[in-house]
């Protein structure tokens, strides 16, 4: 093989391994962007979710209209809540409780939907109410707002 013949292999070699070179970066540039434009994509829709889920809790707005017994001795005590806010609500839980005795009923709602500017009578039955003499009333909503009263029986 003469010099001439070596140099040229060798200006050759150079191109190619240039042009590998040159794909391999390309390649590996391109699935780097598309990687971090699928992770922004997904930290976006969480972010923005997040975001929704919070605004709507602050705009939740529940007031308690009436918490009365419904007979004499009390047995059964009726909670009326109505939804002030602008935004639909669901009443996930209501707990009854006495300090003083360490009472506690609590009870799962199952259709607490209150649309705004509606109200709800969700009745919640125990022999025991009657030997209490101030309860507090505690709603939960699904998105982990608690509104609180206290009643007398």
């Amino acid at each position: 093989m003469s010099w001439l013949q070596a140099r040229k292999r060798r200006g050759l070699a150079t191109v190619i391994t240039s042009a590998i070179m040159m794909s391999a970066v390309a390649i590996l540039g391109s699935s780097g962007v598309v990687w971090s434009q699928t992770t922004l994509t997904a930290q976006q829709v969480e972010m923005t979710d997040s975001v929704n889920n919070y605004s709507n809790k602050l705009n939740e707005s529940l007031v308690f209209e009436y918490v009365y017994c419904n007979d004499d001795p009390c047995e059964t005590i009726v909670v009326v809540v109505t939804n002030i806010g602008h935004i639909g609500l669901e009443v996930s839980e209501i707990s009854i409780s006495d300090k003083t005795t360490g009472f506690n009923k609590i009870q799962s709602i199952s259709s607490g939907g209150i649309m705004p500017q509606s109200s709800i009578a969700i009745p919640i039955n125990d022999p025991s109410f009657s030997s209490h003499s101030v309860l507090d009333v505690m709603t939960t909503t699904s998105r982990g707002n608690i509104i609180q009263t206290q009643i007398s029986t």
